[in-house]
């Protein structure tokens, strides 16, 4: 397997050399391969791209602006559910090697980021996946370990600048560029002191400052809320760059009460492996591309929206909603953003919701 830190990914578009490409080589299914029994290949989003590699759903493209192709090569390849998974490197006015990579939950790599044998067919895939996961939700709580890859760079006080990210400016009309589609924000209840994993859209505002919308009723908005009410600062961390099956565990209705990093865990078999955020303590995973970690004042405001969401609209207008002052930027070599903008649909949300 190449070490994605320091070999190219994927077959770059567009590049002038002339030697002929070998051809992919197969991925052989999860074994047994009757569907019954998934395992799931990857632990982190760069061994996930090497599995996709082995099923030639890979492009690089390099050059592409983060203030428009991003976003529009985005939108054409997620309607497709042929199209493969796209990494944009070389984005221009962003240190080398910071990249973003959307559409990852198309083609075959569907089936294999769930676990599961790639000629199911979306049909056979959602009745695996019902009868493997959904009946019984199994939970195996997180492996605290030391250190991890994600503190490979560290980033505090007048260095902290999350502008430097190759983050995209995904539709015509939003608001601003949100670093937070392929994300999870990770908060703690102040009451009854369980994790949540919850995905909501991340606005930059400034180098040290990024806005988040919550709709009422997630858990995320819960914990918000029960710290605003004791006036305190809610400890936050975000997660730009975790490996798929987390980021759709976070993405999902999961019960009260219940941490998405369990139910990640009964998945794969295993717990997760978390390090303490050095600002929150809040257990982050260890092996995430890119990680903001800070704190919510309870009154403090900014303008946040309009968003393109998975609606086809833009939604919410312009609001002032919380924001996260960022006290600290953790982030492995070479990282790579993981980036599912809602577009109109079907899109990639879409796919995933079918499933």
């Amino acid at each position: 397997m190449k070490d994605a830190m320091s070999n190219p990914i994927g077959t770059p578009v567009g590049t002038e050399d002339p030697r002929p490409v070998p051809p992919s080589p197969v991925a052989a299914d999860p074994e047994p391969a009757d569907g019954l029994h998934p395992r799931i290949l990857y632990n982190d989003l760069r061994e996930w791209i090497a599995e996709t590699e082995k099923l030639g759903e890979v492009r690089v493209v390099s050059g592409a602006s983060w203030q428009e192709e991003i976003g529009m090569a985005a939108e054409l390849a997620l309607h497709s559910d042929a199209a493969p998974c796209l990494i944009f490197d070389e984005v221009p006015g962003c240190p080398k090697r910071f990249r973003v990579l959307t559409n990852f939950f198309g083609g075959k790599r569907k089936n294999m980021t769930l676990g599961f044998p790639t000629h199911l067919n979306k049909l056979e895939l959602s009745e695996a996946f019902l009868d493997a996961y959904l009946k019984d939700l199994k939970k195996i709580p997180v492996r605290e370990v030391a250190t991890g890859p994600i503190f490979e760079n560290v980033v505090t006080g007048d260095d902290v600048d999350v502008t430097k990210f190759p983050t995209p400016h995904w539709h015509e009309r939003d608001g601003g560029r949100y670093i937070g589609t392929g994300c999870f924000n990770i908060t703690m209840d102040p009451e009854e002191k369980w994790v949540n994993l919850g995905t909501y859209r991340v606005m930059i505002q400034d180098k040290k400052t990024v806005g988040f919308y919550i709709s009422p009723g997630k858990h995320g908005r819960i914990h918000r809320d029960k710290y605003q009410a004791r006036n305190e600062l809610m400890p936050t961390a975000i997660v730009i760059g975790g490996d798929p099956l987390t980021f759709l565990m976070a993405c999902s209705e999961t019960p009260y009460g219940i941490s998405e990093y369990d139910l990640v865990g009964g998945i794969r078999g295993k717990g997760v492996e978390v390090v303490r955020g050095k600002v929150t303590g809040l257990p982050i995973p260890a092996n995430a591309e890119i990680v903001l970690e800070g704190f919510v004042d309870p009154v403090k405001r900014m303008p946040e929206g309009p968003f393109g969401e998975w609606t086809g609209y833009y939604a919410s207008d312009v609001r002032d909603e919380p924001v996260l002052d960022i006290k600290a930027i953790y982030h492995r070599n070479d990282p790579i953003m993981l980036g599912c903008p809602p577009l109109r649909p079907p899109d990639e949300l879409a796919r995933y919701r079918k499933n």
